[in-house]
């Protein structure tokens, strides 16, 4: 009987780089997630371990060890990159939340797996500390000095099977002074010679197109399927699943219904007539001169997606419906299948906001911020596939 290789995923988010994982026959055995409503999905879809705390309360070795329920062969964890982001608002390279990485160095230096792999944001390749040396550079060097040998992957979702354009970089590092080399690309985003063996990208469509047809304000947390013409993906997605849930869309009001059906016939969101344009948040009335680059994107059917970020619920037009998409959409174009049901709220306020109300006790991971925030599970099924080859081959 083939044994199976175990990992523990260190920030946990609402479980996706586990999931892809346990997809490809890991025993998970150990998840930490600091935030409430993420443990909350995590523990109504997985049985192993799950821990709510913030990692950087293990200070120790003892405490570190402790807590393990056995020894992995694999760490996995995407330490938050608001700090690394281009995209981000923090430039500060003094950023606290750019050293998390050094608490998740901690822990393969103390567990010692035998392989590691971190995720992150590709503007990371970019960044710089205050005193101009590569951030890359300083956690390679940080991973080298703990005995592992590291390599750099820049993978791109839709290449494995999300219906998604997401370019992510992961840190990958062995204890075997090997070369790994990144997982073999299944799909191809542009046809060309190189693509002949490999699948077409998962378009928008082929994703979703088969969930119930709501309108704004319509929809429930469980609904019944209604279309049965499936494609592969549709098929794959409803595995282990007899309704769809987290499928609500969120209300509008008729003039933001009227913007998205009039960029959905064309129009450009920067030259909407002047009764759609976007007015200053308590401005009188005033048009807003501020553009969105990534607010209003209509997706289109037969394209891959834009990259799912966590503030999805304002970025996104659904391909042919005036509205906003929902979670579970949102859900599909991540590669998370049905049968994984997410908790908490569906969205929320700013932590800012919330402080000033006094509503801190509601300040965590909405459903749309768990989901934009996730390694898409079918892009970290392949790298978990592709790192069992290499596992068995260095017993």
């Amino acid at each position: 009987m083939e044994s199976t290789f175990s990992v523990i995923d260190l920030f946990a988010g609402a479980g996706g780089f586990g999931l892809g994982f346990t997809m490809a026959g890991y025993k998970p055995l150990l998840s930490i997630e600091k935030d409430q409503w993420a443990v909350d999905t995590l523990t109504f879809n997985t049985s192993h371990l799950i821990i709510k705390d913030d990692i950087r309360n293990y200070k120790t070795n003892k405490e570190i060890l402790d807590i393990l329920p056995s020894q992995p062969d694999v760490i996995i964890g995407g330490p938050p990159c608001q700090g690394f982001s281009l995209a981000g608002p923090s430039k500060d390279p003094k950023d606290p939340r750019n050293s998390l990485f050094r608490y998740f160095a901690r822990w393969v230096s103390v567990v010692k797996p035998k392989v590691f792999v971190m995720e992150n944001v590709s503007g990371l390749i970019h960044r710089k500390n205050a005193n101009g040396d590569k951030v890359l550079d300083i956690i390679q060097a940080d991973f080298n000095s703990k005995g592992y040998h590291t390599e750099v992957w820049q993978l791109n979702a839709a290449n494995y099977g999300v219906p998604q354009l997401r370019n992510r970089i992961f840190i990958v590092g062995n204890l075997c002074n090997k070369k790994i080399g990144a997982p073999p690309q299944s799909h191809f985003i542009t046809r060309n010679s190189s693509s002949e063996a490999l699948l077409p990208a998962v378009t928008v469509w082929e994703a979703i197109s088969d969930l119930p047809v709501i309108q704004a304000g319509e929809g429930q947390e469980s609904m019944l399927y209604t279309d049965s013409l499936l494609g592969d993906y549709q098929r794959w997605a409803r595995q282990g699943s007899s309704i769809v849930s987290n499928h609500v869309a969120m209300k509008h009001t008729p003039r933001l219904i009227n913007r998205f059906r009039t960029i959905q016939e064309g129009a450009n969101k920067y030259d909407l007539p002047e009764d759609l344009k976007v007015r200053k948040r308590n401005g009188n009335g005033e048009i807003s001169e501020i553009r969105y680059q990534s607010n209003y994107r209509h997706l289109k059917p037969n394209a891959i997606s834009y990259t799912i970020p966590a503030s999805f619920y304002s970025n996104f037009i659904h391909p042919t419906l005036p509205r906003n998409l929902t979670s579970r959409e949102a859900a599909r174009i991540q590669s998370f299948p049905d049968k994984y049901i997410f908790q908490g709220k569906r969205t929320m306020i700013s932590s800012k906001l919330l402080k000033k109300l006094g509503k801190d006790e509601l300040d965590h991971l909405s459903q749309y911020n768990q989901i934009g925030n996730a390694v898409p599970p079918l892009l970290s099924k392949a790298i978990a596939e592709h790192l069992k080859v290499f596992l068995k081959s260095n017993r």
